[in-house]
Formats: structure tokens, sequence, C-alpha cells
């Protein structure tokens, strides 16, 4: 097995088993992980923002773009729209001394996510959210686990 693919802020990924995702940092981003069991192929969309812009250049910046373009990604890998599930990890609140607008952005992106998700019929089975410090999220094809360390604290498989 060769090390995880790192998946940047506003990258979406697909991998087949054996490789591996991470994303590092998700302070108020949401690593979405999207996967299909039987054909252990799954990806990461690394989202910002909750809504896209009506022209936008980059779709994997926003939560419900972002979301469409994975799920749209992972069919044309040949996975089956019936059997994919969904991970959420992130949305923590990393400005609560700032504006409301930008203090409340993890939980916007999240609930943008699970709606988004929602509406394209995936459902999510495990989740990883809120609080006020950050996360690192490694995928791993081969089982569909998500490995979740928080900053200065706990390590949890999802």
């Amino acid at each position: 097995m060769t090390e995880p693919r790192s998946i940047g802020i506003a990258q979406l990924a697909i991998v087949h088993a054996p490789d591996q995702l991470v994303c590092l940092g998700l302070g108020s981003c949401v690593a979405i992980v999207v996967y299909d069991p039987g054909l252990k192929t799954g990806g990461i969309v690394h989202v910002l923002l909750p809504r896209a812009p009506p022209k936008c250049d980059v779709p994997e910046k926003y939560a419900d773009s972002g979301v469409k373009k994975l799920i749209k990604e992972l069919l044309s890998h040949g996975t089956s729209k019936g059997r994919l599930v969904a991970k959420l990890v992130g949305g923590a609140q990393m400005f609560s001394n700032l504006n409301l607008a930008i203090a409340n952005i993890g939980r916007e992106n999240v609930m943008e996510a699970r709606k988004t998700l929602h509406e394209q019929g995936v459902k999510i089975v495990a989740e990883e959210l809120y609080g006020s410090r950050g996360r690192s999220a490694v995928f791993d094809s081969s089982t569909g686990k998500v490995t979740v360390r928080t900053a200065f604290g706990n390590t949890r498989v999802i």
C-alpha cells in the first residue's frame, strides 16, 4: 500500500482499493467521503463553503456542487448509486470570537452537505462533526473506514 494521497481545500479525488486519501487540518471545512462498498471505490471532496455562486469555476470548493461532482465522478468509475454511502468529518467552530457569519460556517457546510447528499439519495452512515478543534481524516478504500484524529485529542474510526 502506498502513502495516503493528500486532498487539499477545494480538491476532489477518487480511489480504488487498496489506496487511501487524507484530509489534513479540517477546521470549519468538511471532508465528504462517499464510498461504494461493493466496488471498494470511493472519494473525498474537501469543501470550504456551503453554496456555490451561480457562476462557479471550482465546484469542489462548495458543499452543494462538490457533493454533486463527487457522486458524478464516482458513477463514471463504475460505482452503483444504490450502494453509495457517505461519511462526514469536520465542520468545527474555529472562529467563535469573530462575527457570526464566519463563526457558523462549519455548521452551514455540514447542513448543506447533508441536504445535497439526501437530495442525491446517498445515505450518511457516520459523522465526526462540530466541536472547536481541527481534525484530520484518513479514508481507506479497502474497508470504507475513516480514521479521524482530533487536534490534541482522540483518534476515532468511523
